[in-house]
């Protein structure tokens, strides 16, 4: 008669567990109900025109070119007394026609989010 002779935890049912586990904590993320909730990435390169920061929001501008940013849908003015102002300025002088045709494309989308890597 075959008799198994093995010891103790070793075996066949040592490499299911193992499997087990290993399913378990390759499932177990997507199984926590937790999400990261998180706004679109922040604006590349479109258009010829490479959006500017102010506090990690991006910068619009209006018809004169002063520049605004959102924040929890509402719209906040960069103080000209800002040491960015005069530099975001003459980025939209500059950068004028390339901008209107992104904001046309792409700027509503980014309104209101923050991106913490362009803070300053």
């Amino acid at each position: 008669m075959w008799k198994w002779n093995v010891q103790p935890g070793h075996g066949p049912m040592r490499h299911a567990r193992r499997l087990a586990l290993a399913a378990l904590l390759v499932v177990a993320p997507a199984l926590s109900g937790c999400y990261v909730e998180d706004g679109p990435p922040p604006p590349e390169y479109a258009e010829g025109y490479q959006p500017q920061y102010y506090d990690g929001y991006v910068v619009y501008y209006d018809a004169v070119g002063r520049p605004y940013y959102y924040v929890n849908g509402g719209v906040y003015w960069v103080p000209p007394a800002s040491p960015l102002y005069i530099g975001l300025v003459n980025h939209w002088r500059y950068y004028r026609p390339a901008y209107h045709r992104w904001y046309a494309h792409y700027g509503a989308r980014y309104r209101g989010y923050r991106y913490p890597a362009y803070r300053r």
